[in-house]
């Protein structure tokens, strides 16, 4: 049942790499910032169950797009001075990861497209450096991080076997989030990235982590007990046909209540996770023994009828 409990965790992640990263975004180089926070902010992508399986031709696709980057950058002469080159990267990073800063609690200027644009313009305009340059630059910085987040978020996605490995992803939002915590301080971007009196870190990442990771029962609130009570209501769903509609709602009733509204709906969804997509190759014996085997994990305890 790990497996089931895998799938749902690595299409959110999929789907939320999207999000942050429009792919429009990581193709087209030269988009300018505003263009790029409005193709972040307003992506649409249709979650499917195995959008994890595509990221093998994305990452190929990204490195395709770094190396022919790299390879651009060495027939032009950069005018540029080293500390230039780190604050133009510091800028794209911020820009970048401004739109993950929003979903872990921080307060973003919803014109931090405009306003950063502008503020970087002032910035740039004693640096005896062609604008044309800065401009490429800038934009290649802000490129070349959203492949870099593209390519942390989608590989932990890729990579993952196991629910250890799953939960990893709470580490790297972790760093992307002191990387928001950064910008609160930078000359341009601490007006446009504020964190809230009182701000704690790792109980907003925590809390959005658990967004991704609810859905496989692997959030940080989420027992073994609840994970145990989470896939049988998936079995119930799976096996309603081999079992019967009657011994499957009786499953529903002993294990998916709860008082914890977050419990009830974890339970409802994974029912409807396997109602959805039966899988034809459970007998009625596998059905009785995952049955049996779960059943015992979810009353192993006496506050289990509590979760």
């Amino acid at each position: 049942m790990a497996v089931l409990r895998g799938s749902p965790v690595k299409g959110r992640l999929a789907q939320l790499v999207e999000h942050l990263v429009y792919t429009e975004f990581i193709s087209t180089p030269h988009l300018q910032l505003p263009q790029l926070r409005s193709a972040i902010s307003h992506s649409s992508v249709r979650y499917t169950r195995g959008a994890n399986q595509a990221w093998g031709m994305d990452l190929r696709t990204i490195a395709a797009v770094i190396l022919s980057c790299a390879i651009a950058g060495l027939n032009s002469v950069a005018a540029q001075t080293q500390q230039q080159q780190d604050r133009l990267n510091a800028f794209g990073k911020f820009a970048v990861t401004s739109a993950l800063c929003s979903r872990i609690g921080m307060q973003v200027d919803d014109d931090i497209d405009v306003k950063a644009e502008a503020a970087l313009a002032l910035e740039t305009a004693d640096w005896q450096v062609d604008p044309a340059v800065v401009k490429r630059l800038k934009n290649e910085a802000a490129g070349r991080q959203g492949a870099i987040l593209r390519a942390d978020l989608g590989g932990a996605a890729e990579a993952a076997k196991t629910e250890k490995q799953l939960r990893g992803l709470s580490d790297i939002i972790l760093g992307y989030g002191r990387t928001c915590l950064e910008a609160t301080h930078d000359p341009v971007f601490a007006k446009l990235i504020v964190a809230p009196s009182g701000y704690d870190l790792q109980k907003s990442v925590t809390a959005f982590a658990d967004q991704m990771l609810e859905g496989g029962g692997l959030a940080s609130w989420q027992t073994p007990e609840i994970q145990a009570r989470g896939d049988l209501m998936t079995l119930a769903g799976i096996c309603r046909q081999r079992i019967g509609a009657t011994r499957s709602d009786a499953l529903i009733n002993e294990f998916g209540q709860s008082a914890d509204p977050r419990a009830r709906d974890y339970y409802n969804k994974a029912f409807d996770r396997g109602l959805e997509d039966p899988d034809k190759t459970w007998t009625l014996a596998g059905c009785n023994r995952a049955i049996g085997r779960l059943r015992a994990k979810a009353t192993s305890r006496k506050t289990a009828g509590n979760q």
